[in-house]
């Protein structure tokens, strides 16, 4: 099969990756958000497999992408506390090497039990194929400072070298931590948005990924390749397409097992393609 860039197809990941990597593919990041086999209706079975099939299954997936990613590229993989801790092991255990264990936190979720805490998170591993180079756009995903009060007066420190110097605040705003903080598409106010995908991630939260992580060219535009070989209902090209639109030049690609989903990705990223900028 003949695949191009900035479209999104209608098959298997599982038969899909092997022939990016004997056609000689690479890409900058690979951001996923795979089933976590907690038994949802994608219109296929691909979310209720026996564990010992889900870690074997999820072991070939990784390495393929591993062997997709270029010299410095990463990738940021969605996961559920459940089983997390096995997506990193096996990361770990396939020679990647650990950037961060990421959590995306949101209050406006609601929980189908009183038996438990209410979930309000969901954590993503970031894992770079280089343990000396890769890409992190940190300016890119500055946040407000929390309080402007402590910042009247100067603050200062020893460097490793015991040397007294003088920190100031960025004007582009605070460090990004590694909590990052975004609404569900839960409510009236993200209807527009939101598709009948059940596991739809909102636009906010992966364009700031891409910003964070998209390799960036001389003149600082988003210049990179991005695969979704779990493309659902096509966020991640939504936003490309509207990173595109601004002068950037991301590069993407998409699979999908459920063409009822590949036909809502497509109708989304199309009018986002047909809409004036």
């Amino acid at each position: 099969m003949d695949f191009k860039l900035n479209n999104v197809y209608q098959i298997n990941a599982d038969e899909a990756l092997p022939i990016l990597v004997n056609s000689g593919f690479q890409f900058d990041l690979v951001l996923t958000d795979p089933p976590y086999n907690l038994k949802k209706d994608f219109g296929n079975k691909s979310d209720n497999l026996e564990m010992g099939e889900f870690l074997t299954i999820n072991k070939n997936r990784i390495s393929f992408c591993r062997d997709l990613l270029n010299k410095e590229g990463s990738i940021i993989w969605f996961g559920i506390h459940h089983y997390i801790g096995y997506m990193q092991t096996i990361m770990y255990e396939i020679g990647l090497h650990y950037r961060r264990m990421n959590i995306w936190f949101y209050e406006n979720g609601f929980s189908r039990t009183t038996k438990a805490p209410s979930t309000q998170y969901e954590p993503f591993l970031w894992f770079s194929k280089s343990d000396k180079k890769w890409t992190y756009n940190v300016d890119d995903v500055r946040v407000p400072y929390k309080s402007t009060e402590r910042l009247k007066n100067p603050v200062y420190y020893k460097n490793s070298k015991g040397e007294i110097k003088k920190w100031e605040p960025n004007p582009q705003g605070a460090m990004r931590g590694d909590v990052w903080q975004f609404p569900t598409l839960s409510g009236k106010h993200y209807k527009n948005e939101r598709t009948d995908h059940p596991t739809q991630k909102p636009i906010s939260l992966i364009m700031e990924l891409i910003k964070a992580y998209c390799p960036k060219n001389k003149e600082g535009y988003y210049e990179g390749t991005i695969l979704d070989p779990f493309f659902g209902s096509g966020t991640l090209g939504v936003c490309c397409e509207l990173l595109n639109k601004e002068g950037h030049n991301i590069r993407w690609l998409g699979f999908e097992l459920e063409q009822k989903w590949v036909n809502i990705a497509e109708d989304r990223i199309n009018k986002v393609r047909e809409t004036l900028v």
